[in-house]
């Protein structure tokens, strides 16, 4: 039976996992919302649909065709939005626009959330557009699954000093110190860099499966396959 997916920021480093696994599995039928067509690489089971994201109005029709499960993966950071509004829009805004509209036509459908270790805490302008969208969802009566990685480790080829920091440094360090002093201690690993393509996996694959009113918190250990997995259990 094909299952109807619509996903909202495939064009960020999860959100690119998220659709090379969605374009894998042909019992899935995917929208995806762009800004811009022809953002996307094509597969035969995704449709892009190019969205207004500031258009309040839009919001509401964009559930009238099938939707099983929602993928929210937007994201900006402040720097990249230009300021502190035009962040909290792609942040906590659209997001909470989507759930909203979704929980109102489609309340039996199930949501992915891309969101942050930390934000749980909800302080400061990121983690805090991060826990009121986490906030919605956890009233909107949709089941879902929320995926809160940390430092997060991509290949892209475009150079960021901080990235090839976490990818080189940090990791391999944190990988080794955490087996040998802080294997069983979930509190360590939380904070765990983990890869674009792990977050994709878990999230994907928690969300397929949630059952109706199911609420599901992936980070730590959650996030990584293998040995991570089992040392950051007690």
């Amino acid at each position: 039976m094909t299952q109807h997916v619509v996903i909202a920021g495939g064009t960020g480093e999860v959100g690119r996992q998220l659709l090379a696994l969605l374009a894998q599995r042909p019992e899935l039928s995917v929208r995806a919302l762009v800004r811009r067509p022809g953002s996307l690489p094509v597969a035969s089971n995704l449709e892009e649909v190019t969205f207004d994201f500031e258009d309040a109005a839009a919001y509401g029709p964009l559930f009238g065709p099938p939707c099983d499960l929602l993928l929210i993966a937007l994201g900006t950071t402040r720097a990249k939005a230009g300021s502190t509004e035009a962040f909290l829009r792609v942040d906590r805004d659209y997001p909470l626009r989507l759930i909203s509209a979704l929980a109102t036509t489609r309340p039996g459908a199930k949501v992915g959330l891309v969101s942050s270790v930390g934000a749980d805490r909800g302080k400061g302008l990121y983690l805090g557009a991060k826990a009121t969208v986490e906030g919605e969802l956890a009233t909107s009566g949709l089941a879902n699954a929320i995926a809160r990685p940390s430092f997060l480790r991509s290949d892209r080829r475009e150079f960021r000093l901080l990235e090839a920091l976490v990818n080189r440094l940090i990791a391999p360090l944190w990988l080794a110190l955490g087996r040998a002093a802080f294997a069983g201690s979930p509190g360590w690993w939380r904070w765990a860099p983990v890869h674009v393509r792990e977050v994709a996996e878990a999230l994907l694959e928690a969300s397929l499966s949630l059952k109706p009113g199911q609420r599901r918190v992936l980070e730590g250990p959650d996030l990584h396959p293998g040995p991570v997995a089992r040392w950051g259990r007690p």
